[in-house]
Parts: C-alpha cells; sequence; structure tokens
C-alpha cells in the first residue's frame, strides 16, 4: 500500500476545519494543521488544540499572512487544505503563491464547501462571496497547482436542525414552516463528519486529481417540502407552510439584516434558481463521493432528524429541576412563577435572615404554597439537587456570582446556568457608574465561560413591570423603583404637564416582568439557547422615547410639554448626582444615547431572539400595558 500523504489543514480550528483534521487522523494520514498564536487565547480553541495533540496532529505555528511560516509549514507536506471563513477568502492567494514557491504539493483543496461557485446565479452578498471563491479557482488553474474542489451543499449540522429557516435554531419549527419558493427544489444535506471522511479519501484518489468533488448521497437529496413531511410525520402534527415568491424573497434580501440578507440570498441562489440541481455532473469536470467511495456510512437526512426528535422529547419529558439564587429579590419571585407554571421541580435559595423581613417572609409562605422547595442551606448543597442554577441576585451582590461558578464546577452536575444580567448585552459604551456594574457582568461571563460552564443568558433589556410607564428616557430615581399602585397614579397625574426626554436616535426595549420570566424558563431546557445570548427583542415593545411618549399623549388626549435633555446635560448630571441617582442615569445614557440596545444585530454565532423561539408566548405589548393606566 502506498504511503498516505501529509496533510496540512489551514483554518483547523473553524468550523469545518476541526471535522477534516478528525477525518484525517481517523484515515491514519499524517495530519499538521497551521495555526495563528493567538488561536490558544480562546478557551475553546485552547482545549481543542489539546485535542488535536493528544491524537496526533503536529501543530505548526503561522499566518497566511506571514509568507516565510506559510512556505516553512508547506514544505512539511503532501496535502493542503484550506478551510479559511468567507472573510479570508482572498487571502488563499497567499497560500497558491506559498504553494508554488514550495513546489512539493501534490493537491489543494481551497476553502469552498457548499455551491458549485462555477454554476451558480446568486444575487449579492452570496454573488460576492461565490465570485471571490470563483476567483481563487482561476488563480489556482493559472498556477498549475494540482486541486480538488468540493462542493458538499447544505452542512447538515447548521441547516437541517431548522429545517432551512432564517432562524439558526437548533430543533425544527413547532408551528410553522417558511419555505423559500414552491418548496419543491432539492438540496443535498451532508453531515460534516461525513463530508470531512469523503474529502481525506479524495486527497489520493487519481480519479479526483483536478476535478470538482460532489458529495450528493441519494438518501441526502430533499426539498424542503420533502423535509417538512418527514419532520411532521416524526412528530405527528402539521405544520402550517408559509410560502415566500421570488419577489418576497429578493424583497428580504433588500430589507433584511445582515444575517437575513446571507441566508436569503444564499437561499434564493439554491431553492429558486436551483443552483444545486439544475446541471448534471459530467466526468469531463466532477465526480460524485458516495459513488466514489460506497464503504463510508454516512449519515442519512432521516437518521439525523431521528436524533434531533429524540433531544426534543427528551427536552419535553424530561424537564430540568430549576433552583432560583436571589428568589425573593425583584425579578427572581417572576421566574420561581414561572418555573413553577411550567412544570419544572423549583427549588428557592432562601438565606435564613430572609425570613425575618415580614414581606419577604410572606413571600416564600406564598412559594411553598405553590410547591416550591425553599432551600435554606449553603448554595453548594442546593446545586446539587438540581440541573439548572439561575441567580437573580441584585446588583450589589453581582461579583458573588464568582461563588456561586465556583460550587457549579465543584458540583458537576449542573446542565445551565444562567446568571444575573437581565438587562443590556455586554455590547455597551456605557458610562460611571453604571460601566462599572456592566464590567462585573462581563467579567461574571468570562469565568463562566472560562470554566466551561453551559450557559444561555437572558437579556431582556429594560423593565416594563408596574412602573414602567415611568421609565421615560430621564424619569426620576423612583421610576425605576417598585412602587404601589396609589403611588403610581399620584405620580401619573405629574406626568400629564411636563417631561424630561435625552435627545436621541435610538429606540429601548420594555418586557413585562412576566414574559421575562416566561422565556427565561423556556430557554433552560431548549438545545437551540446552549451557550447563547437570549434576547428578548419583542417588536411590539420597541419604543423610542418620542414614541412612548406620543403613544401616553394619545391615550390621555392631552399634550405633554417635552423638554429634551442634551447628551452634554446628561453627563454633566451623571457627574453631578448622587448615588444611585447617577447610576440610573448612566443606564438611560447607554440606552438612549449610545443605542446600545439597539446598535447592533443579532447574529447566530452569539444569540437567539426570544419570540422567534416561542412564537406561542403570548406577551404583553407596551400599548397593553399602559391601557392599565389610563
Amino acid at each position: 500500500m502506498a504511503e498516505k500523504s501529509k496533510v496540512l489543514v489551514i483554518g483547523a480550528t473553524g468550523y469545518i476545519g476541526r471535522f477534516i483534521v478528525e477525518a484525517s487522523t481517523k484515515l491514519d494520514h499524517p495530519t499538521f494543521a497551521l495555526v495563528r498564536e493567538g488561536s490558544s487565547v480562546s478557551l475553546d480553541k485552547q482545549k481543542l488544540l489539546q485535542r488535536f495533540e493528544s491524537s496526533g496532529v503536529t501543530l505548526i505555528y503561522g499566518d497566511v499572512g506571514d509568507r516565510k511560516s506559510l512556505v516553512k509549514a508547506i514544505k512539511q507536506v503532501d496535502v493542503v487544505i484550506s478551510t479559511v471563513g468567507p472573510y479570508s477568502l482572498l487571502e488563499q492567494i497567499n497560500i497558491i503563491d506559498a504553494i508554488k514557491e514550495a513546489g512539493n504539493v501534490k493537491r489543494f483543496v481551497a476553502s469552498e464547501y457548499g455551491n458549485d461557485v462555477d454554476r451558480t446565479r446568486a444575487v449579492d452578498p452570496a454573488k460576492f462571496v461565490f465570485g471571490n471563491k470563483a476567483q481563487i479557482r482561476r488563480r489556482i488553474e493559472a498556477e498549475g497547482i494540482p486541486y480538488i474542489y468540493i462542493c458538499n451543499d447544505f452542512f447538515s449540522g447548521c441547516f437541517l436542525p431548522s429545517l432551512v429557516q432564517v432562524e439558526d435554531t437548533k430543533v425544527p419549527p413547532r408551528d410553522r414552516a417558511v419555505i423559500l419558493g414552491d418548496g419543491n427544489t432539492k438540496a443535498a444535506f451532508n453531515k460534516e463528519e461525513d463530508i470531512a471522511a469523503y474529502l481525506i479519501k479524495a486527497v489520493d484518489d487519481p480519479r479526483t486529481l483536478n476535478k470538482t468533488l460532489y458529495v450528493k448521497p441519494p438518501n441526502n437529496v430533499y426539498s424542503i417540502n420533502d423535509l417538512v413531511s418527514l419532520w411532521e410525520k416524526k412528530i405527528g402534527k402539521t405544520l402550517e407552510r408559509v410560502y415566500l415568491t421570488e419577489e418576497q424573497v429578493l424583497k428580504n434580501i433588500e430589507d433584511g439584516t445582515r444575517a437575513e440578507k446571507k441566508f436569503y440570498s444564499i437561499g434564493h441562489s439554491i431553492f429558486i434558481k436551483r443552483d444545486q440541481t439544475y446541471f448534471e455532473i459530467k466526468p469531463s469536470f466532477g465526480v460524485e463521493a458516495s459513488e466514489l467511495y460506497p464503504e463510508v456510512k454516512y449519515t442519512s437526512v432521516d437518521e439525523f432528524l431521528n436524533h434531533i426528535h429524540s433531544l426534543v422529547v427528551k427536552m419535553e419529558v424530561n424537564k430540568s429541576k430549576i433552583l432560583i439564587i436571589g428568589a425573593t429579590g425583584y425579578i427572581g419571585k417572576f421566574i420561581v412563577e414561572a418555573s413553577v407554571n411550567a412544570g419544572h421541580s423549583t427549588y428557592a435559595f432562601v438565606r435564613e435572615t430572609t425570613v425575618s423581613d415580614p414581606t419577604k417572609a410572606m413571600l416564600i409562605k406564598h412559594l411553598k404554597s405553590c410547591g416550591v422547595d425553599v432551600v435554606f442551606v449553603k448554595s453548594s448543597e442546593g446545586i446539587k439537587l438540581v440541573d439548572v442554577v439561575i441567580s437573580a441576585v441584585g446588583h450589589l451582590q453581582l461579583q458573588n456570582q464568582i461563588k456561586i461558578i465556583a460550587a457549579i464546577k465543584e458540583a458537576g452536575n449542573v446542565k445551565r446556568f444562567l446568571p444575573s444580567e437581565f438587562g443590556n448585552d455586554d455590547r455597551n459604551h456605557a458610562v460611571e457608574p453604571g460601566k462599572s456594574v456592566f464590567a462585573i457582568k462581563s467579567q461574571i461571563r468570562r469565568a463562566i465561560e472560562a470554566e466551561g460552564i453551559p450557559t444561555p443568558t437572558p437579556t431582556y433589556h429594560a423593565i416594563s413591570s408596574s412602573q414602567a410607564i415611568f421609565y421615560l428616557p430621564w424619569g426620576s430615581l423612583e421610576s425605576l423603583l417598585p412602587q404601589d399602585v396609589e403611588f403610581l397614579l399620584e405620580e401619573m397625574a405629574t406626568l400629564k404637564c411636563v417631561i424630561n426626554v435625552i435627545i436621541s436616535f435610538y429606540s429601548a426595549i420594555y418586557t413585562k416582568e412576566e414574559d421575562i420570566g416566561t422565556y427565561t424558563i423556556k430557554a433552560v431546557d431548549d438545545p437551540r439557547t446552549l451557550n447563547k445570548t437570549l434576547y428578548m427583542r419583542l417588536p411590539g415593545n420597541i419604543y423610542s422615547a418620542n414614541e412612548l411618549v406620543s403613544l401616553w399623549e394619545k391615550k390621555i388626549g392631552k399634550s405633554l410639554e417635552k423638554i429634551y435633555v442634551s447628551e452634554e446635560q446628561v453627563l454633566k448630571h451623571i457627574k453631578e448626582a448622587p448615588y444611585p441617582e447617577n447610576f440610573v442615569q448612566s443606564i438611560g445614557h447607554s440606552i438612549y444615547v449610545k443605542g446600545d440596545q439597539t446598535n447592533f444585530e443579532i447574529e447566530p454565532g452569539f444569540g437567539v431572539e426570544a419570540l422567534k423561539l416561542y412564537p406561542e408566548v403570548k406577551y404583553t405589548t407596551v400599548d397593553q400595558f399602559l391601557d392599565q393606566f389610563v
């Protein structure tokens, strides 16, 4: 048997790269990974690199932008496989030049892993990315470098869990499926491990030299209608099917977020222009992987969805036991109530001194009557009783969550930990004193990540409860503190005269506490939220300062005098006001002046939106909420 080629993977710690490294070692190829020095900074990548080394991978430190290190790495191998991401595609010119200089490479695989870019009719932004990939092909051919182009169509792990929905979810839709075009155009869906196995088998195969390797196993070619029907059969339920015409898809590309533009432009190429199936694979330019390597036992679409279905069933049947720390606090009691209402075994961690407070003693009595197990032991003991820990501690106790993290690590049984955030994301531009509080929350996030503790982080933005009408820009300090209804109505009268409004181009997001509790509890057992931030950007609850005041004016039939406060005045007030008034105002500055709740897109890589995951939740809108005060 001929000696197996030495394989270098560039981009080895990326999404598909890690699968290719694993396949190369499993098939006994001497395997090398080009790694940037900075790759080891991330804890996840550090662990991945350790796993590579333990499986015999040789790590070579270098960079595609460093010609010397690149040539040195390439001279040690026979095959170079690039898996760089879409923003680094043209940097592969450096790889091509280094391969040409090294002069020893038998095969080069450029980073494609999708459609055949020479046979596509895409619109932007997909057209731009495909164009860059095609440019790399032409450069490879011009330099006479032996190659394999790989076209594996869809990654199953990315697209099958959602049945190709725009939301990057980890389980299929429960009620309705949005389908591009008529739903009858077919595409191939391949598990990442199988793509990697086929590619590694191809690198020493003379039949693949200077050919395109298509991965289209017969049991993995499905239309969206086929996929939805298969899923319906598994769950015993019919989904509503919403079909988008080409005109609607193009409109979504034009108007959508960056992530939506990407999704719809790729979907338009595949499901409307039929770019994966309109041509035949001819021997002159291509070969099909499952025909070349019938011995590979690939995972079929049916088998993949069976696995997803088993996760869904497990999620619905085996509800986690939940411990709420800070259960008698402001948001904590709503989370406890939501947990009980959802049928979870619910535990509330309470300090023994808490019962000396008559109000909280009554609340504890109420919790017990609802079936909540009140835990008076050390938090570490309480953690051993449950699967999920939710912290709802106040901002003065945020730093104490380090102890919770340590206890979770020691207990070793927790499936999810939700730290106390319940406000802005750590993508903020706050000034002091709000900046310090956000910094502590970020510090807790980093500690969770460093310990490898699984978590969804709930981010609901501004509070919308019995005092929400006062959380207008530049309301009084009392506007953020719980108040009784009589006092609310007294203060409401003052708002019929004058209101201070921060000058701002940004909106804020208001969510009722009961809804926060409901969404939070729904997320704890959902695989789609694992290690993601859960955002509650509910469309009926996003208002600018002017819109909120105008809505109230409409309800009371009277115009308010609006006094607009400039950023300079806001910052001066923050500097001069006592604590906690300056804290409240620094939060307002972050939200309304800097736009820290709405000035970024929720990318699938880090976040999910609650309403898209749980459309069945009937949340309270700002309009409905204000009606109670009229």
